[in-house]
C-alpha cells in the first residue's frame, strides 16, 4: 500500500539531533526509523555494517538512476551482472554478521 498520509511533529533541535542519529546508527531513514518506533516494530543494529549500508545506498540510488533512464526511454540496454555480484558480495557480508546477533 502507497504511503500518501504525513504527520508532521514538532521536536526542539536537541530533540531531532537525537532521532536523526538513531535512525542513522541503525542505517535507516529518518522517516522509516521514525514508523519502526511508533509502530513498535524491532529496530536491531548491527555494529560494523556502517561501510555495507553505504554500499547498499549508493547501489539503490544507481538503481533509482538506471530505472529513470529506462522510463525515459534513453536507455535500452543495462548489463547488470557487475551490479548482481555486488550485491551478492554485500548480502553474504550482511548475512555473515547476523548469527552473532541472533
Amino acid at each position: 500500500m502507497a504511503r500518501t498520509d504525513f504527520i508532521r511533529v514538532r521536536v526542539t533541535p536537541g530533540e531531532k539531533k537525537i532521532i536523526t542519529e538513531k535512525a542513522l546508527s541503525s542505517y535507516r531513514l529518518l522517516s522509516d526509523y521514525m514508523r519502526d518506533c511508533a509502530l513498535e516494530k524491532e529496530i536491531v543494529v548491527i555494529p560494523g555494517l556502517e561501510e555495507t549500508a553505504r554500499e547498499l545506498r549508493r547501489i539503490g540510488n544507481n538503481l533509482n538512476q538506471i530505472t529513470v533512464l529506462a522510463h525515459q526511454k534513453q536507455a535500452t540496454f543495462f548489463n547488470l551482472e557487475e551490479l548482481k555480484k555486488e550485491v551478492g558480495r554485500l548480502w553474504q557480508s550482511v548475512n555473515s554478521c547476523l548469527p552473532k546477533h541472533r
